[in-house]
């Protein structure tokens, strides 16, 4: 029976000892209960599909490609449970791109037990919690432009091999190119992916035609300190109707005879 003002909650991260620390500290205020654990995605699935809990406590690396294709997965199965995210070990988390993609709030590395409580209670109330020192940068990005800012923070390999996939390059043969390991390129490509907001190679291709963000000349040409230097930059309304066409071509071969992720 559930008790008056319990908030109950599922905790998933795939940290051991963070799991047992943070349960221990919840499970000790009055008012908060972890109803479940999930150190996996198939976990979490299968512990929602027995307990009905109040919130997700989500570690975005619950997931290896990292966290907003889960959150949105988790929101579309179940739009009305509020999702809150913890910072994980990986230094690459982006903030916006979680709540953009559906959580209530994020707590970073440096909120402590006392942040964590307050965060639960809100959220599971309906609010929404950011922390302090994210609020800053997020009212930059609202500011700003969350698309195009979100382009401006990929780092210099994360914008080329943004430009070779919109070419229709596949990992492969960028890391070829690049002279990288195929699973180098494809955490390159993971992580600008998820910093875009970004599911599929198709959708990849419309960010770019959308943001004049691709230039179509021949990449595997250029010098290496030239593929360095030069990330994708908009083009000319001639050279950009060029693109597009280009772009299509390339779109329909690779949803028609490859992997629509791009991924080999």
């Amino acid at each position: 029976m559930k008790q008056a003002g319990m908030v109950k909650v599922v905790l998933a991260d795939p940290r051991q000892l963070m799991c047992e620390g943070i349960q221990r500290a919840l499970n000790e205020r009055a008012g908060i209960k972890v109803v479940g654990v999930a150190r996996t995605k198939a976990e979490l699935l299968a512990v929602l599909d027995i307990v009905a809990p109040d919130l997700v406590l989500l570690n975005p690396r619950l997931e290896p490609q990292g966290g907003t294709g889960l959150i949105r997965d988790l929101r579309k199965m179940l739009p009305y449970l509020p999702l809150l995210t913890l910072a994980s070990d990986a230094s690459n988390d982006d903030p916006v791109a979680l709540l953009r993609a559906g959580a209530k709030g994020y707590l970073s590395k440096n909120n402590n037990t006392e942040d964590l409580v307050r965060a639960i209670l809100k959220v599971a109330s309906g609010g929404l919690f950011v922390s302090s020192e994210l609020s800053e940068s997020l009212a930059e990005e609202l500011c700003a432009g969350l698309r195009n800012n979100s382009f401006a923070r990929l780092s210099p390999r994360e914008a080329e091999v943004f430009g070779f996939l919109a070419q229709g390059h596949t990992v492969s043969h960028i890391a070829q190119v690049l002279q990288l390991s195929v699973k180098t390129v494809s955490t390159h490509k993971s992580r600008m992916m998820e910093r875009l907001g970004l599911n599929s190679l198709s959708e990849l291709i419309q960010y770019a035609i959308t943001n004049d963000l691709i230039d179509m000349g021949d990449a595997s040409s250029q010098s290496a300190s030239e593929r360095h230097r030069d990330a994708p930059t908009p083009r000319s309304q001639e050279a950009r109707r060029s693109d597009r066409d280009r772009i299509v071509v390339a779109t329909h071969s690779l949803l028609e005879g490859a992997d629509p992720d791009g991924l080999a």
